[in-house]
């Protein structure tokens, strides 16, 4: 059943808002947009922390590998966990401080094996009134647990003591990660010590981050070792509970408020450093097992988090939460408007704008937000702009591809792939019939590869010229080389055509020198499995050719053509009679002379061509040249201008120096005997120093 054109339409428009939608639930469903959050919030958190307020009458107090030694030590011997009596000491310490609250960031939940401690830890936390202990909320399967130093029969007895929570939650509530992010104010620790209580959610809420313990000592936050304060406690408690025996929590206080100020200057100076401040204990030494991984750091003491909620609490409230239907929202509006914009058409241009700037928005609001204490999970629109974006590009991708597929349907019957890449690019580019322009032609050939050829079998020869021709290719087409054909195991290359090419003569040499290098590294390996080397031989010229389209309706090719070309392939032929690798026509030759060495070689007459054209041999860059190949040249080119002058005696000396500074050189060697000829037989007076070639 045929479908309606404006149906095909509409679906093809909702294809790439489809898409995304799709790809960013399955990527909700796998949790993935929910760990990207996560990390966002992180880094909003940790670049955003220094900004956060930090109230002025807090400190932490924490027992550390310090005070752990301090009273691990053998004049008292306490290992950790420590006896009651320890924890007795340290909060009757920090209430001679002037600690305006004491926050124990522990949990007293099983009775210790001396009874009397118990008691006593449990009568002098009762009697100074600015302490709070922790304690664990009832769940399904447990009961709520309180301080075991605080039994109900206790709390009963002395009920004046506890008219207001002495206890609060210190459970976390961490993320899937294991970082914790959030925080149950409702009956906390913190809640209790802010003595607000009333009207907290009992859901986990997030907290605003003031940064880690090392951030925090930066920001001036008093962060202190438990020692000095533990050192003091423990024997002013133990002489209360002997001025007080009875252990009454009245006489117990007054016992302690009767103790002198600390004579130990360090003492003091903890003691000032918490006066006056809500104190939050907590241990932070290895093998107590109190650490948290938060946003800002890890490992961070765990009463570190209970500091946090206690700051939030004091400086406004908890990070409020815009919901996931804002995420929801901002998804929705920009996909549709990546749909609106990529709605069938090619190119990414405006796509990529459209997803770009929704990216910086999405993120930049969230920031944003944040600073203003609100959290904006911006991964749900932010996978959406990536996915419609990417939904987008794969539709202009189709779409293009299926234009291209429909032209090179077109341009089919080209051999050249290069040809129709430049049509399927611009189709208007290349002028049906062609047109004249300057270009350098390029041809080169194999030699000894008809003998190496004769000792392989077939299956071997095939992926050995394949090889050297890869190789080849690569040598050229990186110069801007456009080949033509192969014809054998010769290659005809263009430079300047289909694409302009600046320099075109210089980049021709070039790759002819490189291929040059390239067969003398080949033939390492050749010579290495076939005990025989490969030669090459090279022609190149440039002139005014004719390029364009050639061939029938059947098939095309795109090629050059003209005297130039046929110059060209005459040079590469010509280097088996000179014994040279690389002849260049005489306006190559010109192009090229200020940046690469060359030599004339002859006056030279090809088939089927009347008029005598000067062909040079392309020695390589000038840098390459040692001073006895400056020397040879030198003396080789003053042999040659005086040979073509007629003045063979003078180009009998020349050559016969250039011979012996290099005695392999075949054109040296042959023009010497020639001019040594012509000096005892001169030639008649319509002479001219013309070499004809009559083979191809």
């Amino acid at each position: 059943m045929a479908t309606n054109p404006g149906f095909r339409k509409l679906l093809h428009a909702c294809a790439p808002p489809g898409a995304a939608l799709a790809l960013v639930g399955l990527l909700g469903a796998a949790g993935a947009l929910a760990a990207l959050d996560r990390a966002w919030f992180d880094m909003l958190q940790r670049r955003t922390a220094a900004q956060a307020e930090v109230p002025a009458d807090t400190a932490l107090v924490l027992i550390d590998e310090q005070a752990l030694q301090r009273l691990g030590a053998a004049d008292i011997g306490y290992r950790w966990p420590w006896p009651r009596r320890a924890f007795a000491g340290l909060f009757a310490s920090l209430h001679r401080a002037g600690a305006k609250a004491v926050v124990g960031d522990f949990n007293f939940f099983e009775a210790s094996e001396d009874p009397m401690q118990d008691y006593e830890f449990g009568a002098l936390a009762a009697a100074l009134p600015e302490v709070t202990l922790g304690a664990m909320p009832a769940t399904a399967d447990k009961p709520e647990q309180l301080p075991v130093i605080w039994p109900a029969d206790f709390r009963e007895s002395y009920a004046a003591y506890f008219q207001r929570p002495r206890w609060g939650s210190t459970r976390s509530v961490p993320d899937a990660d294991s970082v914790l992010r959030r925080y149950v104010a409702k009956d906390s620790l913190s809640a209790v010590a802010v003595q607000r209580n009333t009207g907290l959610p009992a859901a986990p809420q997030l907290l605003r981050w003031r940064g880690d313990l090392k951030t925090l000592r930066a920001r001036g936050v008093p962060v202190l070792t438990a020692a000095p304060f533990a050192l003091d406690g423990l024997a002013v408690a133990k002489r209360a509970a002997e001025v007080a025996s009875d252990l009454e929590p009245a006489a117990l206080a007054q016992a302690v408020a009767a103790e002198p100020a600390p004579e130990d200057a360090l003492v003091r100076e903890a003691f000032a450093k918490v006066r006056g401040r809500t104190v939050f204990v907590g241990v932070n030494a290895a093998g107590t097992y109190d650490y948290v991984a938060t946003p800002c750091g890890a490992p961070e003491p765990g009463v570190i988090s209970h500091w946090t909620a206690y700051t939030n609490l004091v400086a406004g409230g908890f990070v409020r939460e815009a919901g996931p239907w804002a995420s929801a929202g901002a998804l929705v509006l920009l996909v549709t408007a990546l749909g609106w914009v990529a709605r069938g058409g090619i190119g990414v241009v405006r796509p990529a704008l459209v997803a770009g700037g929704g990216v910086a928005l999405v993120l930049g609001g969230s920031t944003a937000a944040f600073l203003g204490n609100v959290w904006f999970a911006p991964m749900l629109p932010v996978a959406g702009a990536a996915a419609g974006f990417g939904a987008a590009a794969v539709q202009s991708f189709l779409l293009e591809r299926a234009r291209k597929q429909e032209i090179q349907g077109w341009f089919g019957s080209y051999v050249s792939p290069a040809v129709v890449k430049q049509l399927v690019q611009n189709p208007d580019a290349l002028k049906l019939g062609g047109e004249k322009r300057e270009l350098t032609v390029f041809f080169a050939d194999l030699a000894n590869f008809t003998t190496l050829s004769e000792s392989m079998p077939a299956e071997e020869l095939v992926p050995l010229i394949n090889s050297v021709l890869e190789d080849l290719t690569e040598g050229v087409l990186r110069h801007g080389c456009y080949v033509d054909k192969y014809i054998g195991d010769a290659i005809m290359g263009v430079f300047g055509s289909p694409e302009p090419l600046e320099n075109h003569a210089l980049s021709a040499c070039r790759a002819a020198l490189d291929c040059m290098r390239r067969l003398e590294a080949l033939n390492e390996r050749i010579e290495r499995e076939r005990g025989q080397r490969l030669g090459m031989r090279i022609g190149v010229n440039t002139g005014d050719v004719v390029v364009g389209n050639v061939g029938s309706t059947k098939k095309r090719n795109y090629t050059v053509l003209g005297d130039p070309v046929n110059l060209a392939s005459r040079l590469e032929g010509a280097n088996k009679e000179f014994h040279t690798a690389i002849l260049l026509g005489p306006r190559t030759a010109a192009l090229v002379g200020p940046a690469l060495v060359t030599r004339p070689v002859a006056q030279l007459k090809v088939k089927g061509k009347k008029q005598a054209v000067e062909v040079f041999e392309l020695i390589g860059e000038p840098e390459s040249l040692d001073e006895g190949a400056r020397r040879f040249l030198a003396a080789y080119g003053a042999g040659y201008a005086a040979f073509c002058g007629r003045r063979f005696a003078e180009a009998q000396r020349a050559f016969g120096e250039a011979a012996t500074l290099r005695p392999d050189d075949f054109l040296a060697t042959r023009y010497g005997e020639e001019a040594a000829r012509l000096a005892t037989t001169p030639p008649p007076a319509d002479w001219e120093p013309i070499l004809e070639l009559h083979s191809k």
